[in-house]
């Protein structure tokens, strides 16, 4: 069989094989990712469950910073699993303009998201879900230096590259509608039921119209690096 032949063979009816340059990850990498990223997560929340709140900024640091390392977790059994190549998990170049363009949506993702909260804590009371972040955040420099980097960094690393890199590129081959708002909306549920659901499914929806148009994760990581990293910056504030 010649080198042309295999590479004919190695197709059906035009359709890229699994292995081949031009495959996308699909339903398979998409309960791959989401199964091992859901069952780390739940280990987490057990840990910071049954550890005191003594221990609170201790708990929001770690939280983060672990949160980052499951989503690459997830992402390298999503990636083992049939198509050993990163850049159809959406590790690819693109222009410097869309990354400006992700730094100025997380600016506005942040101020949209106190008027989905001033509207929500209108009509519902809930606990502060983000208390272990806001003492962390409000624990002195050091403090706060440990939790940007856990949470503006590892956080959005490992988020994007489960939500974008894997759902994302998988229900993008379905439309847009299935493409951004599925994966948002998977986002959001990832968040749990409370007020950061929905700042989770606003900002889940800015991320997915810049990663359907540039097929890139580094716009779609520099909205939300910006977006958590203003929020710490105005935890320690309070």
């Amino acid at each position: 069989m010649t080198a042309g032949t295999e590479r004919n063979a190695s197709r059906v009816e035009g359709v890229p094989s699994p292995a081949g340059p031009q495959a996308k990850p699909g339903w398979p990498e998409v309960a791959v990712a989401l199964g091992v990223y859901l069952v780390l997560v739940a280990a987490l929340g057990l840990w910071m469950v049954n550890t005191g709140d003594e221990q609170a900024a201790l708990r929001g640091i770690v939280g983060m910073a672990a949160n980052g390392a499951i989503g690459v977790v997830a992402l390298l059994a999503a990636v083992a699993l049939r198509i050993r190549d990163f850049r159809a998990f959406g590790f690819r170049a693109t222009e410097p303009k869309w990354v400006a363009v992700g730094v100025a949506l997380g600016v506005v993702a942040v101020g949209l998201s106190f008027i989905v909260e001033g509207v929500y804590f209108h009509f519902i009371t809930e606990v502060n879900t983000q208390a272990d972040f806001q003492a962390a955040a409000s624990g002195g420099a050091l403090s706060l230096l440990v939790l940007l980097v856990a949470g503006a960094l590892l956080t959005p690393l490992g988020e994007e590259v489960v939500f974008r890199g894997v759902i994302a590129t998988a229900l993008n081959r379905h439309g847009a509608w299935a493409g951004v708002l599925g994966s948002a909306v998977i986002f959001a549920a990832a968040h749990g039921p409370s007020v950061i659901f929905f700042d989770a499914l606003m900002v889940g929806i800015l991320i997915g119209v810049l990663y359907r148009k540039t097929g890139s994760l580094w716009p779609a990581l520099a909205v939300h690096v910006v977006y958590n990293g203003l929020h710490l910056v105005t935890y320690s504030m309070l």
